[in-house]
This record gives structure tokens, sequence and C-alpha cells, in this order.
């Protein structure tokens, strides 16, 4: 069975993904859901036929009582039942034919012993005639950093990269729209709740590192991400300035203690696994946490084979987001990795 965890803040879109997730699958009544379903009393969403499905279980909460997005996304997770792979997508997602048939098949065919497949997701949107259009043209990308600096707690922002050269290809971060990997990951690794969105997907890509997590982009694409075009959903950051700071000086503490301060950062089980050290993954991906500096490659996003440090001379390479952008200070997207 697979478990998929959806956190919806009053999303519109949440039906059809449902419907779309169901209706495109090889194994529709192999599939369980947990969703945290925030709910805005002012703009009803219908949600009825699922509620009234076994498959589907939902935490109910009005968006006055939300506590952002990591605290959703951890809400929901907590209904993993011992299903055997676990899926985690947003609220506004595509599904392409067969898409659990897909995911299974290229996990089970990806080395190690705990693979987990996550990418960036290429977009789709819906014309106003309704007619689906999928993004095609960036392939399978890869992830870059192209920002990270004090102001948002040295918390880097990635976005799409070139197209991955080699598939099956390694990943260095976790894209929290798009996760496939086996069920354990829910209690191995559990989303922390007094994270909020900016440092989110670094910790969770660390942490499952950590735990032996190998992560890897899928091998072709059939989950793709809404390009919302008429501006971007509604986000908990609505409360306002004065709720995001909070939260956020919360979350950037935690990231802190995760991985730029010594010791084990009290974080209890939203801490490393055994398995691996930072420093493992600091050498997997290129990050010199303590000196804010990382390898060219996180900036153009060419993927880790099979690890992106392997010298002395790699370590002298690393660089700052200004550095790395000196002669691209718009930061836009590199045509391949050499250029």
């Amino acid at each position: 069975m697979i478990f998929v965890s959806i956190a919806s803040y009053t999303d519109p879109e949440l039906p059809r993904t449902l419907r779309d997730c169901l209706d495109n699958a090889r194994w529709p009544a192999d599939l369980r859901f947990g969703i945290c379903w925030q709910g805005d009393p002012a703009a009803p969403v219908p949600l009825d036929v699922f509620r009234n499905d076994p498959r589907f279980r939902f935490y109910d909460c009005s968006i006055a009582d939300s506590q952002g997005g990591s605290w959703a996304r951890s809400t929901a997770q907590r209904f993993w039942d011992g299903e055997a792979f676990t899926l985690q997508v947003d609220s506004h997602t595509k599904f392409d034919e067969h898409w659990d048939e897909r995911l299974i098949a290229m996990l089970e065919s990806t080395p190690g012993r705990k693979p987990l497949l996550t990418v960036n997701s290429p977009l789709f949107w819906i014309d106003e005639e309704g007619r689906v259009h999928r993004e095609t043209t960036r392939g399978v990308p890869t992830s870059r950093v192209n920002d990270w600096t004090e102001g948002t707690g040295w918390a880097p922002w990635v976005d799409f990269g070139p197209p991955h050269p080699t598939l099956p290809g390694r990943n260095r971060f976790i894209s929290g729209g798009f996760v496939f990997t086996v069920g354990r990951w829910n209690e191995e690794v559990p989303q922390d709740p007094e994270h909020y969105y900016w440092g989110e997907e670094l910790s969770l890509s660390v942490r499952s590192f950590s735990w032996g997590y190998d992560l890897w982009v899928p091998s072709e694409i059939c989950i793709w991400h809404m390009l919302h075009r008429d501006g971007p959903p509604r986000r908990h950051w609505e409360k306002g300035g004065d709720t995001v700071t909070a939260k956020n000086v919360v979350a950037f503490d935690r990231l802190r203690r995760l991985l730029y301060s010594d010791g084990d950062g009290g974080l209890g089980r939203y801490g490393l696994g055994g398995v691996r050290t930072l420093h493992d993954y600091e050498i997997y991906a290129g990050f010199d946490f303590a000196n804010k500096r990382a390898h060219p490659d996180v900036f153009t996003g060419r993927p880790p084979d099979p690890v992106t440090i392997r010298s002395e001379a790699d370590w002298a390479r690393g660089c700052t987001v200004e550095e790395a952008f000196a002669n691209n200070p718009e930061r836009t997207a590199l045509r391949s990795f050499d250029e």
C-alpha cells in the first residue's frame, strides 16, 4: 500500500488533486490518505465524497488554528499506519497514468537500502478551456541554490537547475512537494512541526540523509506541480508579518541548532539520525556550513557523483552565493553546468 500525505491550506484544488490521484493510479484500492485540512469557513471546499471513503483520514482545523505548513505536514504524516510506501505531495498536484506502479518500479530499481525519490516537480497549468498543459522542457530537473544569506536564517533557497545528466541520478535536496520512499520514513524522519517555510526542506534533507536515506531524482516525471497563473495560493503567511516573524525566529533557531552549532542541538526526534553524520552530508552535498560556503556545484545544480567533495582542492573551491553569481547578478538559471 501507498500512504499519501497531503497538507492543504484552504486549497480549492484539493478535490481535483485527490480525484486525479485516484483516477490515474494503477491500484487505487491500495492507496491510503492522510490529510491535514486547514479550512476557511468563508470559503468552503467540497470534500464530503472523500470523507465518506474509508481510504481517507482527515485532520480538520480552521485556518485560524493552523500553525503553518510544516506543522500541517507533520500532522498529516501521523496518519501513517504501516503502509509499505509513502508519497508526500502538495494539494495542487497532477498525476500521470499509473503513477503508483511507475514510482514503485523506480524506487525498487534504485540502489541502496533506503532510496528516496524527490524532485522539484515541473509545472502544469490549466488553460481557460480546461485543457491541461505540462512543462516538458526541463526534463527531470536538478536542484540548485540561488540564495543563501543571513536574512533567511542561512536557509538556502532551492530552485530548478538544468536537466539531470544521468538517470537515475542523485539529488542534494528534498523537495517537500514530492517525496516517494519507504513508509517507515514517516516514523524515522518525522516532519518538525516547529519549522516554518525557510529551512524546512534543508532540515529534512540532512536528517533523512543522516538516517541512511539516499536521495535520488526519479528517472521520469509522473507527478507535476501546479503553476498558479492567477497568483500564488493562500498560505499561512497571510496572517501577517508579526506572525511570520515570530514563526521564523523559532524555525531559524532550530535550523541553527541542527546545522550551525556544536552538539546535537537538543532537537530530540527532530535531530540527526545515527547512520551518517552532518559532515558526511557536507561531503556528499558540497556544503561547508560552519563557514557559510559551498562547492560551485551547489549553485549550478550539478549533482553529486557519488559525492561532491573528493579532495582538499574541492573544499578550497567553496564560495558564497554572491561569489557564485558574481558574473550572473540576476541569478538566472544556467543553460548547462559549464556555462
